[in-house]
């Protein structure tokens, strides 16, 4: 209970930071973030608290729900490395020979999973989950329409949400455009969700649904957070639209979804490879310079660029709830993914679960890692909606850096929200 009741005062503590960080503390609409809170905590109390069954036996409730959602989500995990293996062969399996090789085992999962999604949006189930979800959110905190639409997306797709609202980019507001950039760098893709639960299933049988709800949860903290940030000091276009078509490349059949969904995942996956080689790369490099002068200067133990992110996170991570003696290795965590991404912070926390860490810093910590919050996202969000809306570039140039932070309270805000609600519940994480 101790650490819940702490978990409590970080999530409100977050929120009180963001605040602090305002630029227009008289346009902040108080029905926005209060929205936001209940709507983060009834998600929460259905993942965690909610009973197995509702009513009867024969109808489910949401917790199974959740298991379900888990169990055929490591299934189509297992059943998809066939394609990988074919082509790959041995190099496509984890063994003593082979070793783990992240390029060959883990990248293609994105492959398949972007063509899952492509077929999802062939047959119109996304859409309909979409519009829901975007309903629900502009009708509870009193968001204009694009701007739910296009975070609503952010649950299931990535940098392609803002082509759902590609008509409206050109003349959102300020507090609009920081809104879309945040949802998009505070959430992850279903196809990249399937590289984190490839990772950890074995020790966390449940952690697909987890992260699921941590994209679900990712949509009304960063309305709380952004719009806490930079509130809304204009009329949005859609203020009292009640609903937003739906902008997309329409497929002309299920094959050609499949192909493209294909040829966009290993877009992804190839970017993906990439941006790891370079990031670590120019790490080892910076962290070699850091070295030699700290060596030079006499410094017996040399301090790393991660080191030092790892500190500054300590009390943000003292904050979600996490216990004393797992702070350090989870802000190690926080502070490789600002950097590297959030792909070598999933596999050290795969390492630290395989190695029996503390249930609750595991939950917290998946919650807390899920998003793409890192200096390479930054980059790429604020230039993937800026080619949409070229008139638009300068003003999302200006808060790139307070949009990685807005991101990173919005994960931290997560993390809280799971620290909160679970107290040794069974059947959470197994």
């Amino acid at each position: 209970m101790q650490y819940n009741l702490i978990s409590l005062a970080g999530f409100f503590s977050f929120l009180v930071f963001a605040w602090l960080l305002n630029d227009s503390r008289k346009n902040i609409c108080w029905r926005t973030v209060a929205g936001g809170i209940v709507l983060q905590f009834l998600f929460a109390f259905l993942i965690f608290c909610a009973p197995e069954k509702l009513i009867s036996a024969s109808i489910p409730g949401s917790r199974e729900l959740f298991v379900l959602f888990s169990d055929m989500f490591n299934n189509l995990i297992e059943h998809s490395r066939q394609g990988i293996t074919f082509v790959f062969g041995k190099l496509g399996q984890t063994n003593e020979t082979t070793g783990f090789i992240l390029a060959f085992q883990v990248l293609p999962f994105i492959i398949i999973f972007s063509s899952i999604i492509s077929i999802l949006y062939y047959i119109g189930f996304m859409q309909i989950l979409i519009r829901g979800f975007a309903h629900l959110f502009s009708r509870t905190m009193e968001t204009s329409a694009a701007e739910s639409l296009s975070t609503s997306a952010n649950i299931f797709v990535g940098i392609e949400a803002s082509l759902t609202i590609r008509p409206y980019l050109a003349r959102m507001t300020r507090s609009e455009l920081f809104t879309i950039i945040v949802a998009g760098m505070a959430s992850v893709a279903s196809s990249v969700l399937a590289v984190y639960v490839s990772f950890l299933n074995k020790d966390f049988p449940m952690i697909a649904g987890h992260l699921m709800s941590a994209s679900i949860l990712s949509v009304p903290a960063t309305f709380m957070i952004t719009k806490l940030m930079i509130p809304e000091t204009g009329i949005p276009e859609t203020r009292n639209v009640s609903e937003c078509k739906i902008y997309e490349d329409a497929d002309t059949n299920w094959i050609e979804s499949i192909i493209n969904g294909a040829t966009n995942g290993a877009k992804l996956a190839f970017g993906v490879g990439i941006t790891l080689i370079a990031f670590v790369g120019l790490l080892g490099i910076f962290e070699g310079i850091m070295m030699y002068l700290q060596v030079k200067a006499g410094i017996v133990t040399p301090v790393t660029l991660i080191d030092l992110l790892s500190w500054m996170f300590q009390p943000f991570t003292y904050l979600m709830g996490i216990r004393h003696e797992d702070v350090g290795a989870v802000s190690h965590m926080l502070g490789t993914r600002i950097i590297l991404t959030e792909i070598p912070a999933y596999l050290d926390l795969a390492k630290f679960a395989a190695n029996g860490c503390d249930p609750r810093t595991l939950l917290i910590a998946s919650y807390a890692l899920c998003g793409f919050t890192h200096v390479a996202s930054m980059a790429i969000f604020i230039g993937g909606t800026g080619a949409l809306a070229p008139n638009q570039l300068p003003v999302m140039t200006k808060f790139g850096p307070k949009a990685l932070l807005a991101a990173t309270f919005v994960t931290l805000l997560n993390g809280c929200t799971a620290g909160i609600f679970y107290w040794g519940q069974t059947g959470i994480l197994r």
